[in-house]
């Protein structure tokens, strides 16, 4: 199904829980394994975890419809970073310092190897947990696009890359089948129409499927209250269990770790605390503090209540990413992907789609990013038209081009 299996570090993704009788058959999980980092390498990984706290942010704070979040800021870095690849110009610069890897700090080649660094080493941590990355890049059938953009995203992100009649009514089903295939049927549609001037299609899947290391007895599932942001109460399959945790408190937030398997992977839960609502404790949530609040937790008995849950979400994110700082890659008129295709190409699409389930055995998740390479030249052009002067004007019948009334306007 999945190309490659790997592990996705993503903080605020996914939780974790407890041993179950009711599951004699899971598998013995074998000694968890650390991945070394030279000290470049874990720069690297720090602006990239600076990157994913900005990127929840800031779709945290756009969101205004959904009552709920959930993003994959590797899955949007990774196909970013294949995208970058093809630009130029200040359109890579701004790429590269939203993505937390400056210019003038690293190069487009440091970005590729840590990528590659990550993916590969996040192999086969965890015996009982299935996880899965997936690159490919769909190029329309007959348009050119450069044999070292195409190299490189082979090499470094293992990209599977074909050429597909996109003017075919089942061009778009054919992505959308790559994306059930490597997501397990989670996400089966991320693309509803083709546009006309689509040149590429660029996407990343992310699948995780993950056991507690603790999990949950169903038979402790009882209905609870649920209070939402509205003060408004509802009923829940609420999970229950008494275990030790890693934990800490602060004035922002209570957090629990809860992990899955070998614990190489792990859900971490932040509840407000100090009577603070989640978006003013959430505005506290960065990187430096994360460093901090992540450096203080140890093991303590928790008696954790959960509820079932399952989410569904997807986004547009490029009026996100234009408030990051990544601004000339979606404008026809300005972006440079001049290593890329000798035409004039944007990012017309960019949108993610995610999914998450968890009950009393583990966790399932998946994510996919799809950025989608615009001709510019197949814009309509935008003709300034102004009536502010004195004009004339014509009233006629279409077929025979018979004019009823003809007139000019000098003075209003």
């Amino acid at each position: 199904m999945l190309k490659k299996t790997i592990a996705a570090l993503s903080l605020l993704s996914i939780l974790a829980a407890c041993q179950n009788d009711e599951n004699p058959s899971k598998p013995e999980p074998k000694p968890r394994k650390d991945i070394s980092l030279t000290r470049v390498e874990q720069s690297l990984l720090d602006a990239n975890t600076d990157f994913a706290f900005r990127f929840f942010s800031q779709v945290c704070n756009t969101e205004d419809e959904k009552p709920n979040v959930f993003v994959s800021p590797l899955s949007a870095s990774l196909c970013l970073s294949m995208i970058s690849n093809g630009a130029s110009g200040n359109t890579l610069t701004e790429m590269q310092d939203v993505l937390g890897f400056p210019a003038s700090s690293f190069s487009l080649d440091d970005l590729n190897n840590y990528n590659q660094k990550l993916t590969t080493a996040l192999l086969d941590l965890d015996n009982t947990t299935q996880l899965g990355i997936a690159n490919s890049i769909w190029v329309k059938q007959g348009f050119k696009v450069y044999d070292s953009f195409v190299n490189v995203n082979k090499q470094m992100y293992d990209a599977q890359v074909q050429e597909l009649d996109f003017t075919s009514p089942t061009a778009k089903d054919v992505i959308n089948r790559w994306c059930a295939e490597q997501t397990n049927d989670c996400i089966k549609e991320v693309i509803k129409v083709i546009p006309a001037n689509a040149r590429m299609y660029l996407l990343n899947a992310l699948y995780f499927k993950g056991i507690w290391a603790s999990q949950f007895e169903k038979s402790a599932t009882r209905q609870e209250n649920f209070t939402n942001s509205d003060g408004t109460q509802q009923k829940v399959n609420m999970m229950n269990q008494t275990e030790m945790f890693n934990y800490t408190k602060n004035s922002t937030f209570s957090i629990a770790e809860l992990p899955y398997g070998n614990e190489a992977f792990s859900m971490v839960i932040l509840l407000p605390s100090g009577g603070k609502t989640l978006d003013e404790s959430l505005s506290e949530l960065t990187s430096e503090n994360w460093k901090e609040w992540n450096s203080n937790m140890a093991g303590k008995q928790l008696q954790v209540k959960l509820p079932r849950f399952k989410v569904e979400y997807d986004k547009t994110l490029i009026d996100d990413m234009i408030a990051m700082g990544m601004k000339d890659a979606f404008d026809g008129n300005k972006a440079d992907f001049s290593k890329m295709s000798a035409a004039e190409l944007y990012v017309g699409i960019l949108q993610q789609f995610t999914y998450i389930n968890v009950d009393e055995e583990g966790t399932e998740a998946a994510a996919v990013t799809v950025g989608g390479m615009l001709d510019s030249a197949g814009l309509p052009v935008t003709i300034p038209f102004y009536v502010d002067s004195p004009f004339a004007f014509m009233i006629k019948e279409k077929s025979t081009g018979a004019i009823l009334f003809m007139g000019k306007v000098t003075k209003l």
